[in-house]
């Protein structure tokens, strides 16, 4: 009887943290909308793993990192958020195959500050030239 409890509280558990999973990601989608973007791509997210050790022990912690693409005047940008957490910022240009950082990581931008960045003499990653089509939204 009690293994009967304690499997269905497990799989309720499972079912709350994958819904809790969603819902950050959904939010993220919401927060750029918010900010102007519209041509939004499908959130994905990753686990970034971390150790750091303490005396003779590893502290293990990981993160969950959520990660939307969104094309702007040509260009697809990736924009990451750590879940839980206020805040984004511009990580990579995806173009002709290639993930370039994005130098400075510029943080919780509106559409009109990334159209100012493209348009602007700030240092931009290798490609931004093969993408950018100042004409598109």
């Amino acid at each position: 009887m009690n293994t009967k409890v304690t499997s269905v509280l497990l799989a309720l558990g499972l079912a709350a943290s994958l819904v809790g999973c969603a819902s950050n990601e959904d939010k993220f989608v919401e927060e750029l909308r918010a900010a102007g973007f519209g041509n939004i791509g499908e959130p994905r997210s990753e686990s970034e793993k971390k150790g750091k050790k303490v005396g003779k022990r590893t502290v293990k912690s990981s993160q969950k990192v959520i990660e939307v693409t969104v094309r702007v005047k040509g260009c697809d940008l990736e924009f990451e958020k750590v879940s839980g957490q206020a805040g984004y910022w511009l990580d990579e240009l995806h173009v002709n195959g290639q993930e370039p950082d994005w130098p400075g990581y510029p943080e919780n931008l509106k559409q009109q500050d990334v159209v100012a960045a493209l348009a602007g003499n700030q240092p931009k990653p290798d490609g931004f030239k093969d993408c950018y089509k100042p004409n598109e939204s």
